[in-house]
C-alpha cells in the first residue's frame, strides 16, 4: 500500500484518501474520486457537488481532526491562483514544488417534468367473461373396514398402529366367561356284610292219624306214629 506525506509531514495511505471528504478554505465540500501518479508526485482528483473535478497534489491535503482533508485555496474564487501561490510559498520550507489546480468544466444533463396543459381522461369499465379452468385436485377419502378377529388378548392391550397408509385401531371388549367343570364332590362306598338274624314265624303243619280197629278184641285203639314223622 502506497503512503504519501501530507503538508503536516504525516504519512497518508491511498486507502485513507479513497472517497475521503475534502473542504476548501471557504468550507465548500468535495470528495476524492481517484488518485494518479504525476511527474512530481501523487495527485488526487477531487469532485465537487456540481460535478466539477479538480486535480490537486496530495501534498496540499491537510488532515483535519474529524478525518477530513483541507485545501489551502478556494475552489470557486477568482483569486484561486493567488491562494495556490501562497500555499506554495508556505510549503517551500519542505523543498516541494506545488502544482496549480487545473479546472475543468463538465456538462451535466438533467431532465424535469413539465406540465404541457394537456391531459388524458381515463374511463375504466369492468367486463366479465367465463373461463373454464381445469386443475387436478387431491381429495382424501377414508375407507373403514371391519375385520373380525375374536381372539383372546393375553397381557397388555394392543395399541393403534400404522401399516403403510392404513391406521389399524384395535377394538376391545370385555366378555363374561362362564366355565363348566366336573368336580368329584364325594365317594359313596357300599360294603356287603352278612350277620345272623333270628326270625320267629308260625307255620301250619299237617299230620295224619290212623286208627286201627281190631275186630278180635272188640275194641279199637288208635295207632300213633312217632313224633316228627308225618304219614
Amino acid at each position: 500500500m502506497a503512503h504519501f506525506p501530507d503538508n503536516a509531514g504525516t504519512p497518508v495511505s491511498s486507502r485513507q484518501l479513497a472517497n475521503a471528504r475534502v473542504v476548501d478554505i471557504a468550507g465548500t465540500p468535495a470528495a476524492i474520486t481517484s488518485l494518479q501518479q504525476g511527474d512530481e508526485g501523487m495527485q488526487a482528483w477531487i469532485r465537487l457537488s456540481d460535478g466539477m473535478q479538480v486535480l490537486v497534489p496530495v501534498s496540499l491535503l491537510a488532515v483535519q481532526p474529524d478525518g477530513s482533508y483541507r485545501l489551502p485555496f478556494q475552489f470557486r474564487s477568482a483569486s484561486a491562483e493567488a491562494a495556490a501561490s501562497e500555499a506554495s510559498a508556505s510549503s517551500a520550507h519542505q523543498g516541494g514544488q506545488m502544482r496549480f489546480p487545473v479546472m475543468e468544466e463538465e456538462l451535466q444533463v438533467d431532465k424535469q417534468l413539465v406540465d404541457t396543459g394537456r391531459g388524458v381522461r381515463l374511463h375504466k369499465t369492468v367486463s366479465e367473461h367465463t373461463e373454464k379452468i381445469e386443475q387436478r385436485l387431491m381429495h382424501d377419502e377414508l375407507v373403514v373396514e371391519h375385520v373380525p378377529l375374536g381372539r383372546v388378548v393375553s397381557g397388555e392391550a394392543p395399541q393403534s398402529r400404522y401399516e403403510g397408509n392404513t391406521l389399524v385401531v384395535p377394538v376391545l371388549e370385555e366378555v363374561l366367561v362362564v366355565q363348566k367343570q366336573l368336580v368329584l364332590k364325594e365317594e359313596v362306598r357300599i360294603t356287603r356284610k352278612q350277620r345272623p338274624v333270628d326270625a320267629a314265624q308260625e307255620v301250619s303243619l299237617r299230620s295224619e292219624q290212623v286208627r286201627v280197629e281190631r275186630f278180635d278184641e272188640g275194641t279199637s285203639k288208635p295207632l300213633t306214629p312217632p313224633a316228627g314223622r308225618p304219614h
